[in-house]
């Protein structure tokens, strides 16, 4: 079997990351210095900084960490599960969405709306400031990539 463990971004690669989630959220890059980051073929994991990590490395394992970022396409989408955890740190292309409009977004899935943002991916929030996760906003529209348990709970 071959081994699949994820690889540590070369500091080049962990720098265009820290770059492109500060440009796009303004989440400050020194929230990952205690971490390592890892990319697969198209997801990236944050693992807590370890002089273990090579020995885990020989490991057989499906995925490790927090799964935080994916490749789609040629762009990076934020997880919701990275979002929850770190968004309280974001300055930029943040969605307050009032009770109603989110009743409205969890049924359709996508709504036209008005948005001061810029198109691309951005987190969402409740009224009460709660962070839900991610979406896309495009062309007037914001599509929803929240996951189907969280919007059952909404």
């Amino acid at each position: 079997m071959e081994n699949r463990f994820p690889k540590r971004l070369s500091s080049e690669e962990r720098r265009e990351v820290e770059e492109f989630l500060y440009d796009r959220f303004g989440i400050p890059p020194n929230i990952f210095t205690p971490y390592e980051m890892l990319r697969g073929v198209s997801n990236f994991w944050l693992y807590p900084k370890t002089e273990l990590l090579e020995v885990f490395s020989k490991l057989q394992v499906q995925t490790v960490g927090l799964l935080f970022l994916r490749k789609v396409s040629v762009y990076l989408k934020p997880t919701s599960a990275f979002l929850q955890r770190f968004g309280y740190t974001a300055t930029k292309n943040i969605v307050e969405l009032p009770s109603e409009t989110i009743r409205i977004f969890k049924e359709k899935k996508r709504i036209e709306i008005d948005l001061d943002v810029e198109p691309g991916y951005v987190i969402l929030k409740d009224s009460e400031g709660w962070i839900l996760g991610c979406a896309l906003y495009i062309n007037g529209k914001l599509i929803s990539y929240l996951e189907e348990k969280l919007l059952r709970n909404l």
